[in-house]
């Protein structure tokens, strides 16, 4: 009977221990994500900052799509309208980048623009992709198959140009 109140204890407190280190590990991720501070934050007082650097950042939120919204009425284009913006096509010896830029609502068909390299000989790396509140960043690495060959990045630029059809910007060419 003593045994088993004696192991209980010993089951609490562990779990206890369990407990208070799992909170110290969520103050310790809290106090990674707001600004950082000259002295330690006492939790409580971590807590207090944390809230209303949130409310701050919620406001900020707000301010920035109300000057986005304005922006894009004096514009009378928005971002969302255009399907491929930009294109830019780096070589870096056998390596070829290229990245694009197209409107959130008018995405690019990925698979045409990694045949076309194939098509000029490239093959495919990497293929990444970031999307901002009215855009999409793809950046696509991709190697010749033959470093005698090469790549070339004119070609791959003017084929990409059609795909895109009117309206995209095309930086000059790098590396070339």
């Amino acid at each position: 009977m003593q045994a088993d109140n004696s192991s209980r204890r010993i089951q609490r407190g562990a779990m206890e221990r369990q407990r208070r280190q799992q909170m110290n590990n969520l103050y310790s991720r809290l106090a990674c994500v707001v600004p950082p501070s000259p002295e330690k934050w006492p939790k409580p007082a971590l807590l207090d900052y944390s809230s209303t650097y949130i409310k701050n950042l919620k406001e900020r939120i707000r301010e920035l799509e109300a000057k986005k919204e304005e922006l894009k009425s004096e514009s009378g284009t928005s971002a969302k309208d255009l399907a491929l913006q930009a294109i830019e096509v780096i070589e870096r010896g056998p390596i070829v980048e290229v990245n694009l830029v197209t409107g959130l609502n008018k995405g690019i068909m990925l698979h045409e623009v990694i045949s076309i390299l194939e098509e000029e000989g490239a093959q495919l790396l990497s293929a990444n992709y970031s999307a901002s509140t009215d855009r999409v960043f793809y950046t696509i690495i991709s190697q010749a198959f033959s470093s005698r060959i090469g790549i070339e990045t004119s070609r791959v630029q003017e084929r990409l140009k059609a795909l895109c059809g009117t309206g995209c910007f095309s930086p000059a060419l790098e590396g070339n």
